[in-house]
């Protein structure tokens, strides 16, 4: 099978590319080669594109640019999948689109289903819920819901905490947020699986397990690091408030914990995310 990859010099990309290309002639598609910012650029990467399946894991993440930038947000999260979908179905291709949890409000307390309402609180969960209605247009495409995401590829907050930890500074991470992470090595499988099935509409692709805030995860990050004997004695985190933090200026949904049942169902059982947290940190200390 053809598959082609957006961001592949991103985390998820990255991700998919390594796990796909024993088994799938992968055709990469870094920034460079197809930037969503630029209409006139995406359009002559797709100009000249042959595949099976068009798999999009690009997006513009950050939050506070987004907010700064809402048109450019609509532009990169919303048109250019709208426009890549709408070339996929002309020409008969699948497509995989990536979304987040960030579509949610987080005024619930229970774990979001697929079927329940999406109310974005800023501009970036707005520019990919427009994404998502743009690919969904078509039928026979998917979308898979992420967050939080970890894994080899690229640092990211669990890194940066393995890193601080090391280095004896002091730990700190926000405590009134939960989510649940989703690892890149497990998401990577899950995609191969969906892309043999046929599976449409929305998923939501994240590890089960109980809800956890960034300061949870931190705590299990040390706690490991001190089971692998890289700390001597386990470091405390401090627990912040997310009104706290004076760098967001992006309101930030504080409860966005899906249920990955959908998901779980079709490929027949999810790793647990503190089994998968804690795999990741074992692995960077035996890198480090």
């Amino acid at each position: 099978m053809r598959v082609a990859i957006t961001g592949t010099t991103g985390r998820v990309g990255a991700a998919l590319a390594r796990h796909l290309a024993p088994r799938h002639e992968v055709i990469p598609l870094p920034r460079a080669a197809c930037d969503f910012s630029k209409p006139e650029a995406l359009e002559a990467a797709l100009d000249t594109l042959d595949c099976d399946v068009f798999i999009n894991p690009a997006a513009l993440t950050g939050l506070e640019a987004c907010e700064d930038d809402p048109r450019l947000a609509m532009r990169v999260n919303s048109a250019a999948p709208g426009k890549i979908a709408l070339w996929a179905a002309d020409r008969g291709i699948r497509m995989i689109h990536f979304s987040t949890d960030y579509v949610f409000e987080g005024e619930t307390t229970v774990p979001l289903g697929e079927d329940m309402p999406a109310r974005p609180v800023n501009a970036y969960g707005r520019s990919k819920l427009a994404g998502e209605m743009a690919v969904l247009a078509h039928p026979g495409n998917l979308v898979l819901r992420v967050s939080w995401i970890f894994g080899p590829e690229k640092p990211s907050f669990v890194d940066q905490i393995f890193d601080a930890a090391l280095a004896r500074e002091p730990l700190a991470a926000v405590a009134d947020k939960l989510c649940l992470p989703t690892c890149t090595t497990d998401l990577a499988r899950w995609t191969e699986t969906l892309l043999e099935t046929g599976t449409q509409g929305i998923l939501h692709a994240c590890n089960p397990g109980p809800p956890v805030s960034w300061h949870g995860m931190a705590e299990c990050v040390v706690r490991e690091m001190t089971a692998c004997g890289w700390l001597d004695l386990c470091p405390e985190v401090a627990a912040l408030k997310l009104d706290e933090m004076p760098l967001f200026r992006a309101s930030r949904p504080r409860f966005t914990v899906m249920d990955p049942g959908r998901l779980s169902a079709i490929t027949g059982g999810l790793r647990p995310w503190p089994e998968a947290l804690a795999e990741h940190v074992r692995l960077r200390c035996a890198a480090s």
